[in-house]
């Protein structure tokens, strides 16, 4: 199916969703391919008005701390990368009990993460799957001007680092086995420019062009309303442009540039 996608900057989306793009937010887009269900009777809590299902999840700081949890958001990604799940499947995978599984799950649901999916496996088994529409996170401004949001933000955007950083090992470990025309259609690749604010945004909007496009073109199949070509395999991209080094008025040490410090 239809990889999941991470994009990140300080606003996050996942999957086919399409968020505006903010003006100093980190963006996490990620493109969710299959689909999800669980074993227990229904015990989520329901919403009063759900989203959509293809429309994107903008984290509240409820959602936000549902997600702020290593183990959650461990089993969110495997759902977006490895499609639809059950709680028991789950559990084996990550080395915990169904019941601890069933319970995350159902705080995922709660919060409009996951959805079921009534569709696969019997009665007795609960399927569940991530949301079509993804997600989104206000990264900067949660983190920066609402306090009681900036430690579960850092923990979040912590573990999307952390699954990205062991995506690329796997793939730098196991290309081998992929094949030739695999290896040599990917890329992994640094570029340090020296831009203007004007300039950095007009290529971070161009490069985002281009994935907007793909995302339209082959967007059908991770909502599953289109069949996938044989051969077709979830493909991870990270997209990040951002300034480095000195902040302007900043020295190495932070200080503010032309101050002295006493020793």
């Amino acid at each position: 199916m239809a990889p999941p996608r991470v994009t990140a900057r300080l606003r996050s989306q996942r999957t086919l969703c399409r968020v505006p793009i903010a003006k100093d937010s980190l963006q996490t887009l990620l493109w969710e391919g299959r689909t999800v269900p669980d074993e227990t009777p229904d015990q989520t809590p329901r919403t009063a008005d759900p989203l959509p299902a293809d429309e994107c999840r903008v984290l509240d700081a409820a959602a936000l701390k549902a997600l702020a949890h290593p183990l959650r958001f461990r089993l969110l990604e495997r759902l977006m990368e490895r499609g639809p799940s059950t709680a028991s499947e789950l559990a084996r995978e990550v080395g915990e009990s169904s019941g601890s599984t069933s319970y995350h799950l159902r705080q995922l649901a709660a919060h409009e993460l996951i959805v079921e999916a009534p569709d696969i496996g019997t009665g007795r088994d609960r399927w569940w799957r991530a949301r079509p529409g993804g997600w989104t996170l206000e990264g900067f401004e949660m983190q920066q001007n609402q306090p009681e949001t900036a430690h579960d933000v850092d923990v979040v955007l912590d573990e999307v680092r952390r699954t990205q950083t062991e995506r690329l090992h796997r793939w730098h470990r196991e290309a081998h086995l992929w094949g030739s025309e695999w290896v040599d259609g990917s890329i992994d690749m640094i570029s340090r420019p020296i831009l203007t604010r004007g300039e950095m945004r007009q290529m971070r909007d161009e490069l985002l062009a281009v994935v907007d496009r793909w995302r339209s073109a082959v967007g059908e199949r991770s909502a599953g309303r289109a069949p996938v070509p044989d051969g077709a395999v979830p493909v991870t991209l990270v997209l990040d442009v951002f300034p480095s080094g000195d902040p302007p008025g900043r020295d190495a040490d932070g200080d503010q540039a032309g101050t002295a410090t006493s020793p």
